[in-house]
């Protein structure tokens, strides 16, 4: 390389350099476009997930605020539905304690009617006892006169018979 190099040959390097610099700088312009356009597209890109992220972000509290509202009304749902049961239970044993109590009046009530009824049957067995009594003491002295009756009317044939047989004349 120690050759001295003529003008011509200086020129076409010369020219091919300028030739290589204007592809360059075409090249850098070209790169330059793309870079732009590229740095577009991922500034566009990168917007439309930071604009995302916002309503991700949004969504998110949106969806924050409609659970613990949720969550407030359920809470607040459960005490009333405890302070209902409650009430309820309250009414429940009030009426098993009114039923209690009227139970018990019932059965009083029953056991005084039903010894009531006791007594009046015993009164009445004993009135229908002594009834039954005073016709078998009658039915005694029905049964003593038509003995008597029979007894008179066989003797009295008797004696009728026995004056026929020995006074057959008179």
């Amino acid at each position: 390389m120690s050759e001295a190099a003529t003008q011509s040959e200086l020129g076409l390097v010369l020219a091919e350099l300028r030739s290589m610099r204007a592809d360059i700088q075409t090249m850098d312009k070209k790169l330059d476009i793309h870079i732009a356009t590229t740095n577009g597209r991922f500034d566009t890109v990168e917007e439309k997930f930071n604009t995302l992220e916002e309503k991700l972000n949004t969504v998110r509290t949106e969806l924050k605020t409609e659970v613990k509202s949720l969550d407030e009304k359920l809470n607040s749902t459960r005490t009333e539905l405890k302070t209902e049961i409650k009430s309820v239970d309250e009414k429940l044993n009030s009426m098993r304690t009114e039923l209690k109590t009227e139970i018990q009046s019932v059965r009083t009530e029953l056991k005084t009617e039903i010894q009531a009824v006791y007594t009046e049957l015993k009164g009445d067995l004993k009135a229908v006892d002594e009834k039954v009594s005073d016709l078998s003491d009658r039915q005694r002295v029905v049964d003593s006169r038509l003995w008597g009756f029979i007894v008179a009317l066989v003797g009295a044939i008797l004696a009728y018979l026995v004056k026929l047989s020995f006074f057959e004349k008179v």
